[in-house]
């Protein structure tokens, strides 16, 4: 399961770096051909091990697994090619259905999905009717399966000198590098909506109310150290006492920070870290970049992001394995904190990439103050707690 993990970030990572050279439409053909020659491979090969294991079914669970990795680093794909050249869209698409027939729908519904406003040229370039915005399935594809079990997949659709209008260029939130970071963005998302946000709804499904709450409470008494260590650094005494009480109260009283006694009595968690620090001293946020994986952020705090790990006690604790498999369930009940306000907010958008980087720089700015910002919403609320 690690080696399936690792294998969709790297195929991812290396996408969207190709993606930031604005790949023409045939660029992404040939790296879906690829994408989908090497899944044969890898299935044709499991298979066979399966085979000679004598565990058919084991060989069948393996080549469905690569299949969905493949699907899902096609998408991936896909969707970062749109945002890397959004006026090529129609080209686009095309293309990738020529290049992989089979997973039309599955293209299709992605690009809509992800780009809404494109919707009635995306159909218009593949020859469907647009669908309802609530629906949003593509008309599917006709494969002949012929009697040597071989496919006939449909004829290549054309595209009749197709335009679209250039996405939008953010104004504001100091967002340069706004081409290359909805290429990152539409990975991440792909990979939220495919693995991450169905993984961390089934935890919620299944846990009780009172069990998250203290899973989250011990995670956050968990990361207490790097707040107190830049607490001291930002030499604010009253925070590291507080930091430092709540730390010492939940981890004894609060059994392991499972319970959190501490704001019961009335030591209020309070945000640090050290892009917060830097912030402190004067130093400037940089511009927005979305990160890999781990999503918004900017300059500073992704720098701080990495000192943070260096103070982190469990970076020296823990074996590398260990301390990913923490990351990862923190993660996960980080991203079911956040199901509900990241619902409503892609429901309540026009633009899902603007309004997620504005959220994030109202939750940011919450943080920088160590939480004394009135008025924001639940998702900045969300942001502040698990970023």
């Amino acid at each position: 399961m690690r080696r399936f993990y690792l294998f969709v970030l790297f195929v991812g990572l290396w996408s969207t770096t190709a993606l930031a050279q604005s790949p023409t439409a045939q660029q992404v053909a040939g790296q879906i051909t690829q994408i989908l020659a090497q899944s044969t491979t890898s299935g044709a090969r499991s298979n066979a091990m399966a085979q000679d294991l004598r565990d058919q079914q084991g060989g069948i669970q393996a080549v469905k697994k690569i299949d969905e990795v493949a699907k899902l680093t096609v998408v991936s794909l896909v969707v970062g090619a749109i945002a890397a050249d959004s006026a090529n869209t129609g080209d686009i698409v095309v293309a990738a259905i020529n290049a992989a027939p089979a997973l039309r729908n599955d293209i299709v519904t992605a690009a809509v999905q992800s780009y809404p406003a494109f919707a009635p040229k995306i159909y218009g370039a593949i020859g469907a009717a647009p669908q309802p915005p609530a629906t949003l399935v593509a008309t599917p594809a006709t494969t002949t399966i012929t009697a040597d079990n071989t496919s006939t997949a449909p004829p290549p659709l054309r595209n009749e000198d197709m335009v679209l209008d250039p996405a939008p260029v953010a104004t504001a939130n100091n967002d340069p590098l706004e081409t290359i970071n909805r290429g990152v963005f539409a990975f991440n998302d792909v990979l939220d909506r495919f693995l991450l946000r169905p993984i961390a709804l089934g935890y919620g499904t299944i846990t009780p109310a009172p069990v998250k709450r203290s899973v989250r409470n011990f995670f956050s008494n968990l990361r207490a150290p790097i707040r107190l260590a830049n607490d001291i650094l930002q030499v604010d005494g009253t925070g590291a006492a507080n930091t430092g009480g709540r730390f010492l109260v939940n981890s004894t009283v609060g059994i392991l920070g499972l319970f959190d006694v501490a704001d019961r009595l009335g030591w209020a968690h309070q945000p640090a870290d050290f892009g917060q620090t830097l912030n402190r001293y004067g130093v400037g946020s940089g511009p927005y970049i979305v990160i890999p994986v781990l999503g918004p952020s900017t300059v500073r705090h992704g720098f701080g992001l990495v000192v943070d790990s260096f103070i982190d006690p469990l970076t020296y604790i823990l074996d590398p394995y260990p301390r990913a498999a923490v990351g990862l369930t923190e993660a996960i009940v980080g991203r079911e904190a956040l199901i509900e306000p990241l619902d409503e907010l892609r429901a309540g958008s026009v633009d899902y990439y603007a309004a997620l980087r504005a959220a994030y720089f109202q939750g940011r700015a919450t943080t920088l103050a160590k939480g004394r910002v009135a008025e924001t919403s639940a998702a900045d609320d969300a942001f502040d707690t698990f970023e």
